[in-house]
């Protein structure tokens, strides 16, 4: 009899232990997100680990180990991830070389057309979906009410005129040194700052019709305005040249400064967070976004996706993440305990979301005049050229029409879609 009970406890530990090792197990790299306090979506894939009985190796890391990770593993030929961190800036070169997959078959065109439509079309081309976005990552202008009104400053600017009348107010009230804190350090950030001030003069590196424009009047009186804002007029704070994206909230937060043009969504509530805010009341959400003129606002939107690499051996699983993940529920989840903003259309709508976020309607405002980065194979490069170029300007080692040349250059015989620039 207790030969017969060890043999039953032998046989169970056996099938347990053979039941492990036919688990099904996929492999799950992505950067944290800037607002993810809570550790959510940690807590979200291990619920789908219990929902779905897959298992998941959660690898979150600094966007820059994340890419770093990403483009060396692809590059070599993929296999070490199932699902992958998929930036806005690598969809043409992804693409091109063919590394995920399309996820049209797995998502039905239902699921698809929730999201929202510009999350959605960064991500597709040529009718393939190649990711679906997890992160909302647009931009957006805000400001201390309370720093304006004690220079007698009503509303916010309109245009780049006004920022700069506005900007030099603060300066004669004592207000502000620097109204402005910009994240100008020679990495990535730069080069989404200079995308939207391109932008909001009218200018971009080439146009639709392959004609180089970085060098044209517009996007010279871009980079103009933007080294006389930190050299002549002194608005921007010159620590600017060396400042991440944080350390220029962190300026914000503090009262440092009265504009943030470009905040990510998560401003506002870091805004009025006593923790981490000596302005908690003070930050608003502007209607709108300064430009030369109202035609020409742009703001970025710089959002990221999941993809699954052609090289998975697991895709099903891994789409049943992506799905969990990127679905409704979790998603409004995720908005509701760290603000993050909503994936899908139908969101907007939502009475519960709206009344912890009114502020949303002017992000929805200004969301309609986002922009995506040039999408180009080549983007890396393109912005290793532009922030060594742009930041010799900001420290006066280059005139805006040398750096605006010297790009115009280095573009010269680079295909877009297909042809080159000339």
């Amino acid at each position: 009899m207790r030969g017969l009970k060890r043999s039953i406890v032998l046989a169970i530990a056996l099938a347990l232990s053979m039941a492990g090792l036919c688990a099904e197990r996929i492999t799950v790299i992505m950067p944290r997100h800037e607002m993810d306090l809570k550790g959510i979506w940690e807590k979200q894939t291990r619920d789908f680990e219990r929902a779905t009985g897959i298992e998941v190796e959660f690898i979150q890391m600094s966007w820059d180990e994340v890419q770093t990770k990403v483009m060396t593993d692809l590059a070599a030929g993929g296999g070490s991830y199932d699902v992958i961190e998929f930036d806005n800036g690598w969809v043409a070169k992804f693409a091109a070389a063919d590394w995920v997959e399309p996820l049209d078959a797995y998502a039905g065109k239902a699921y698809l057309e929730g999201i929202l439509p510009g999350l959605r079309q960064t991500f597709t081309v040529k009718g393939k979906t190649l990711g679906v976005a997890w992160n909302n990552d647009t931009r957006f202008f805000f400001y201390n009410k309370a720093l304006l009104a004690k220079a007698g400053i009503k509303a916010p600017p309109r245009t780049w005129a006004e920022a700069l009348d506005q900007a030099k107010q603060l300066k004669k009230a004592g207000v502000c040194e620097y109204p402005v804190a910009e994240y100008w350090n020679q990495e990535w950030a730069l080069a989404n700052s200079i995308a939207f001030y391109l932008y909001s003069f009218g200018g971009n590196y080439f146009d639709e019709k392959g004609a180089i424009a970085i060098d044209k009047p517009e996007s010279v009186a871009a980079l103009q305005f933007m080294a006389d804002a930190i050299r002549k007029d002194k608005i921007v704070n010159p620590s600017s040249v060396t400042l991440s994206q944080e350390a220029a909230a962190d300026l914000f937060y503090r009262g440092s400064s009265a504009f943030f043009f470009q905040g990510p969504p998560s401003t506002y509530s870091y805004a009025n967070d006593p923790s981490k805010s000596s302005v908690v009341g003070q930050v608003e959400v502007a209607s709108w976004l300064p430009a030369k003129s109202g035609a020409l606002q742009a703001t970025l939107t710089l959002p990221e996706a999941f993809a699954i690499p052609r090289a998975s051996r697991n895709k099903q699983a891994a789409w049943k993440y992506i799905q969990y993940m990127i679905s409704k529920e979790k998603d409004k989840e995720r908005a509701v305990q760290i603000g993050s903003l909503p994936l899908f259309k139908d969101s907007y709508d939502d009475p519960a979301l709206l009344k912890l976020y009114p502020y949303w309607t002017q992000f929805g405002e200004q969301s309609a005049t986002a922009r995506a980065l040039p999408l180009v194979e080549w983007y890396d490069e393109l912005v290793q050229k532009t922030i060594v170029a742009v930041q010799q300007m900001l420290l006066g080692q280059k005139t805006p029409r040398a750096a605006a040349d010297e790009l115009a250059g280095y573009l010269k015989g680079k295909s877009y879609n297909g042809v080159s620039l000339h």
